[in-house]
């Protein structure tokens, strides 16, 4: 919602409240982290420098926590190294892919292969039916959708999304955190050039990957302005520690709030 009146995640306690809810979980009294690890390869994707993405937060962590928490990690080579499936994603880097984690990358292209094969097997025949109700433009590309899709490799996406999640859930343990940017930057202005782009999308996807192939649980806080736009930044855990995640922001925010009034 746009009012900020009926805005959950403006509050956390109430983000806490209605995730419990929706998770239908006992509650979780496990607030403190064990270990925040920042991915510093996923900052560096960012156009906001990252200090200004990380500095409050690390501030609040050793307030808060400790900062014998605190740790770089390149998320990247350790799931290159940890998720063995992911070869048969990957590809050479190039010009158009030098500010790309290749990883990362690899993870989408596993990610889209198995979307559009699922897409088809549910919704296909609803396509071929129905495509020329939809509006211009929109019947052909999810015709294409349709037609690209394969049951080629989709065995392997599967293996990916088993790997991964085993991979970060030896990585994070129990009450592990993951930081990374949520986004690459401001939204891209209009009549952007088309290879900006594909850059901001490629960077973009590839840090939304981490989660939505592994399904590790994510949630993201606000970091005030920059340059007039909201930044932020999101935090993971492993496969079901929503209810811990969720108390980690809880416990976070108030801090974290001060830091950036008090910084920026």
């Amino acid at each position: 919602m746009s009012s900020l009146s009926f805005n959950i995640n403006h509050v956390p306690a109430m983000l806490k409240r209605v995730g419990r809810l929706l998770l239908q979980e006992p509650e979780v009294e496990h607030y403190k982290p064990t270990q925040v690890l920042i991915a510093e390869d996923c900052f560096k994707l960012s156009s906001i420098p990252s200090e200004r993405l990380t500095q409050a937060f690390v501030n609040s962590v050793k307030k808060l926590f400790g900062d014998h928490l605190i740790k770089q990690i390149s998320i990247g080579s350790y799931v290159e190294d940890k998720v063995p499936s992911l070869k048969h994603f990957m590809i050479e880097e190039n010009d158009g892919y030098k500010h790309i984690i290749p990883s990362l990358a690899a993870l989408v292209r596993s990610k889209v292969l198995l979307q559009r094969h699922e897409f088809k097997i549910n919704h296909g025949e609803w396509v071929r039916s129905y495509s020329s109700h939809l509006g211009p433009g929109k019947s052909e590309r999810i015709s294409e959708y349709i037609r690209v899709a394969t049951d080629e490799n989709t065995d392997l996406s599967r293996s990916v999304q088993i790997e991964l999640r085993v991979a970060l859930a030896a990585l994070l343990e129990d009450f592990g955190v993951l930081v990374i940017p949520t986004v690459p930057g401001p939204p891209p202005k209009l009549r952007t050039d088309i290879s900006e782009l594909h850059d901001f999308r490629a960077k973009a996807f590839s840090l939304l990957s981490i989660a939505s192939v592994s399904g590790i649980c994510q949630a993201t806080i606000p970091l005030g302005l920059y340059n007039g736009l909201p930044v932020s930044i999101s935090l993971l855990a492993k496969h079901g520690s929503d209810g811990f995640l969720l108390n980690v922001v809880d416990t976070l925010y108030s801090t974290l709030k001060q830091e950036v009034e008090a910084s920026y």
